[in-house]
């Protein structure tokens, strides 16, 4: 059957999805890895999300994202291995939610895809008309915080600085530091570490013949001890095993 939906695949990575589950998503969805990149979400042609959701592992990010999905009237689609709070399953931003250890996902998938449809492209004209009113007035996520993740995303292999991210919002570092982690659910230093990290994963497996200390470059750390180091100690292995691995 042809693939009659793009999905971005945020959370924990779609390679500890079964292989079935997989194939059987995969029969309406052409999936996109994003992993932590949140960021996905402002894209104007990305109406819908997956998100694999482990709570040893991204609680936190499922919080940001569903903060992100409030304000711009984007959706998730929640697979998840056990329990969700059932406040986060009951949010209206949540389309609908599977528990891979439940088993077969076959019929749940392709009633799946006809809400999809019926949502995301019948009423297409609707949903443009109503993307164009304002969403970001009283919420959570301010129009300068979404534009600070989107300037993370594009410059990781930069110096960036929370006290100069804080000026440009004309906040003290201590405020700018709250608000960030109110929204966000992590420190800016957490978040800009984990983007750095996951960008890292990316270039190390797609990039195989590059070195090391260039992967790191790239990634913002100009010592290679020090981004090894961090790393391992967000991955649980260094960048050389990681890439012997995958």
């Amino acid at each position: 059957m042809d693939v009659l939906h793009t999905g971005h695949w945020i959370g924990k990575s779609i390679s500890y999805i079964p292989r079935d589950t997989l194939s059987s998503i995969e029969r309406y969805f052409k999936v996109i890895e994003s992993g932590h990149d949140v960021s996905v979400l402002s894209e104007p042609d990305i109406d819908f999300c997956f998100f694999y959701f482990d709570k040893n592992q991204n609680n936190p990010l499922l919080l940001t994202s569903v903060k992100i999905c409030q304000n711009l009237n984007k959706s998730l689609i929640i697979i998840h291995n056990g329990s969700v709070d059932e406040e986060i399953l009951s949010l209206d931003i949540v389309v609908n939610s599977f528990d891979v250890d439940k088993g077969d996902i076959s019929d749940w998938v392709e009633q799946l895809s006809k809400n999809i449809h019926y949502n995301f492209t019948s009423h297409q004209e609707v949903i443009d008309i109503h993307k164009n009113e304002p969403q970001l007035s009283n919420q959570n996520i301010s129009k300068n915080l979404l534009e600070i993740l989107r300037y993370i995303e594009l410059n990781l292999s930069k110096t960036i600085k929370e006290e100069d991210i804080a000026e440009y919002c004309h906040y003290s570092v201590t405020y700018f530091s709250k608000v960030f982690h109110n929204s966000v659910g992590m420190s800016f230093r957490d978040y800009l570490t984990t983007k750095r990290i996951t960008l890292a994963k990316q270039l190390l497996i797609d990039d195989r013949k590059s070195k090391i200390a260039f992967i790191a470059y790239q990634c913002g750390y100009k010592d290679v001890s020090y981004f090894s180091r961090i790393f391992k100690k967000k991955t649980g292995v260094s960048p050389g095993l990681f890439r012997q691995i995958h």
